[in-house]
């Protein structure tokens, strides 16, 4: 026997044989054991014997005469007819050997078509699957058992796109009816329609519906173009076998290739969303939204439209693979959302529309879209932020292009990344255009304050000047005023005292009144020269440790007949210890002088002064002059310490001064490491305060109170 055809018979293995072969097999094992240990060989002579009577059980099997009967079977040939179950088995194993081989729809059906049609004694196998939202089927493919394609023909099914029932008859019938229709003579059968007999040269034709899950797919159409044959029970049977691996490879392969468009999608989602969003230039971002539209959707060309919402308009302002001829008129025709419907639609469905045949489809009748004379074209609006911005242009120009629901949707998904990246780019554009407005304003600002801060510092150099000038000329007048004014007192001194002899009534007076003025002149001049020395900072202060409290009742002593004839009540309250300060005496005395004075000037009769020594730091002790005068209003506390100025009170005709008492007292406090403020209210009396230190300067600064890093206790 050959080995051709012991394969042969290898092949004509029936479940009877198999079962017979595994039943020797168990035989010889035992009878192989049982022999071995009759005859005492050992381990290994009985694994030979074994080996050996195993062989010889399935040499019988192999060259058992091959005219044995067998259940179940016959040898015949595919396409006779006559299918027996070692047939349908190789068949079927054959089938899903191919099934397994690929996940790519199209090598799938290729495969399937030219494997069913050889197996079932076919010429041609086709397959159809449908569409259950159109009552439609759509054409897959159409092979010969040879696996040759049927091209010219099934061209004609392409172009269709999709047939009706009254198209297919034979296969709507099945797919209707669940079950498997033959049909022997087609020539007299209803189903058939007379052009496909002479079209196909239809001789017999078997349509078998594609059930998956009870959930019909399509349907297979195998047909012969050989006299005489017909389609056989078991053919039927092994096409309608066939059919269910077909319906699951079919859907496996479809939720594949699903799952691989899907990636392919978010692969060109992110290669556009990375190119369109990697640069913030309007126009270049144009540029690559129309590039990108093109490349992902594989059209011929692309353009970029905005929309100008003040005319109703869209705007071209970039292209892809526009022809010369094309590209000028493109950049000047925007388009009237009224006068192109495709454009309109694309807008009131907010979703991709298209045009596979542009020629005859009324809504692309406009004269500038006859002109340009493109097959195909899709209209995808750019949406950010719900508001529309703008369309995409694809178009086709020569081949007619069939839109899957898939490229729209991947369409759909690049318009939405363009419109943000469109979006952000306008933005930044607005901001740009706004930065440079603002950069304009504020260098043109930053020029006119340069200019005002040189006018001010000249200005201010000047009145530093005038000032300088005021306070030599102050000390200069004052030197000349104070030389005749103390030679006058000295004589009016001497007219009193009588020393020129006796004065009268009359005379007295008036001497009395030129010696009290010329005493508030040379108060004047004393403050002006006080004043002018302190701000060129020459004035001299001898600091030396002194009663605080003691300097304030000798002064309150001296100030009672004043207070007394106002009938106004003087108090020291406070500290009743010394109290020293280190500070030098006669200027605090001037400082305290001009604030008791103040005070008891500005107190109405009846009224009262309140003096408040405290120690409580140790580094510093504090005066608190209180009086229940008219008080100072908020706004002008500010500017009581500056010189020459005078609150406008209603007591100011009363009680005038030259205004610089409270500027010297500032000054005189602040050079022996102090401080003074005020408080007041209308209407409840004004209180100053002023701090004194109680040890040398030089010890109080290496605590760091007086610039803010000490105990605040």
């Amino acid at each position: 026997m050959t080995l051709r055809a012991v394969h042969e018979r290898y092949l004509r293995i029936g479940l009877r044989d198999l079962l017979a072969l595994l039943l020797m097999l168990a035989l010889a094992l035992l009878l192989g054991m049982l022999i071995a240990s009759i005859a005492g060989w050992g381990r290994h002579g009985a694994v030979l014997g074994i080996i050996a009577l195993i062989a010889l059980a399935m040499l019988a099997i192999f060259l058992e005469p091959a005219n044995r009967p067998t259940v179940g079977m016959a040898k015949t040939d595919f396409r006779s007819g006559e299918l027996r179950g070692p047939e349908i088995s190789t068949v079927l194993l054959d089938i899903s050997r191919a099934v397994s081989s690929t996940l790519n729809l199209k090598e799938l059906l290729r495969l399937l078509t030219q494997r069913t049609a050889a197996a079932c004694g076919a010429d041609v196998c086709s397959i159809f699957l449908w569409d259950p939202s159109g009552d439609r089927v759509v054409p897959m493919i159409s092979q010969t058992a040879s696996g040759e394609q049927l091209e010219e023909l099934w061209e004609q099914f392409k172009h269709l796109g999709s047939l009706t029932g009254d198209q297919i008859p034979p296969l709507i019938a099945t797919i209707e009816g669940r079950t498997p229709i033959v049909l022997n003579d087609p020539a007299t059968s209803p189903l058939v329609p007379r052009q496909w007999v002479e079209m196909f040269r239809l001789k017999a034709v078997l349509s078998v519906p594609l059930i998956r899950q009870d959930r019909v797919i399509g349907g297979l159409i195998l047909h012969q173009m050989t006299e005489g044959k017909g389609f056989s029970d078991e053919q039927v049977f092994l096409a309608t076998t066939i059919a269910s691996q077909v319906a699951l490879a079919i859907e496996n392969a479809k939720l594949f290739q699903a799952t691989q468009e899907r990636l392919r999608e978010s692969e060109t989602l992110l290669a556009v969303s990375q190119s369109v969003s990697s640069t913030l230039d309007l126009k270049e971002t144009l540029q690559r939204v129309a590039r990108e539209a093109a490349i992902a959707a594989e059209a011929d060309s692309s353009g970029a439209y905005l929309l100008d919402p003040t005319q109703g308009v869209i705007r071209p302002f970039a292209s892809h693979g526009l022809p010369d001829w094309v590209s000028k008129p493109f950049q000047r025709t925007p388009l009237s959302l009224r006068g192109f419907p495709l454009v309109q639609e694309a807008f009131d469905r907010r979703a991709p529309v298209y045009s596979r045949d542009v020629p005859t489809d009324p809504r692309c009748a406009h004269p500038a879209i006859r002109r340009l004379g493109f097959t195909s074209c899709l209209v995808a609006p750019m949406i950010a932020k719900e508001k529309f911005i703008g369309v995409l242009f694809l178009v086709w120009w020569q081949k007619s292009h069939t839109f899957t629901p898939e490229q729209l949707r991947l369409m759909d998904g690049v318009a939405r990344q363009a419109a943000m990246a469109i979006d952000n780019a306008s933005a930044y554009h607005e901001i740009e255009e706004l930065n440079i407005g603002l950069e304009e304003k504020i260098a043109k600002r930053t020029r006119e304050l340069s200019e005002i801060n040189t006018a001010l510092e000249e200005s201010h150099r000047r009145l530093q000047e005038l000032d300088r000038a005021k306070s030599d000329f102050l000390l200069n007048v004052s030197h000349e005023l104070r030389t005749p004014l103390t030679a006058i007192k000295g004589s009016l001194d001497n007219l009193l005292d009588g020393i020129t002899g006796h004065l009268s009534e009359p005379q007295q007076r008036y001497l009395i009144r030129i010696q009290a003025n010329a005493d508030r002149l040379v108060r004047l001049i004393n403050d002006l020269l006080d004043l002018a020395r302190i701000e060129e900072g020459r004035f001299q202060v001898t600091p030396t440790l002194f009663s605080l409290a003691g300097l304030a009742g000798e002064l309150l002593d001296s100030l009672r007949p004043v207070a007394g004839g106002k009938s106004l009540e003087l108090r020291l309250t406070g500290r009743q210890d010394p109290l020293l300060v280190h500070a030098d005496r006669d200027k605090v005395g001037q400082v305290l002088m001009n604030l008791i004075g103040n005070a008891i000037k500005f107190t109405p009769s009846g009224g009262s002064v309140e003096v408040e020594l405290t120690g409580e730091e140790e580094e510093l002790a504090a005066v608190r002059i209180t009086d229940t005068g008219d008080g100072i209003p908020a706004e002008e506390l500010p500017r009581i310490f500056d010189k020459f100025y005078q609150v406008q009170l209603g007591l100011e005709t009363k009680a005038k001064g030259t205004g610089l008492g409270l500027s010297i007292a500032k000054g005189l406090v602040e050079l022996q490491g102090g401080r003074i403020w005020a408080e007041s209210q209308v209407g409840h009396g004004s209180t100053f305060f002023f701090t004194l230190p109680r040890r040398p300067p030089a010890e109080l600064r290496n605590t760091g109170l007086l610039d803010g890093r000490g105990d605040d206790r």
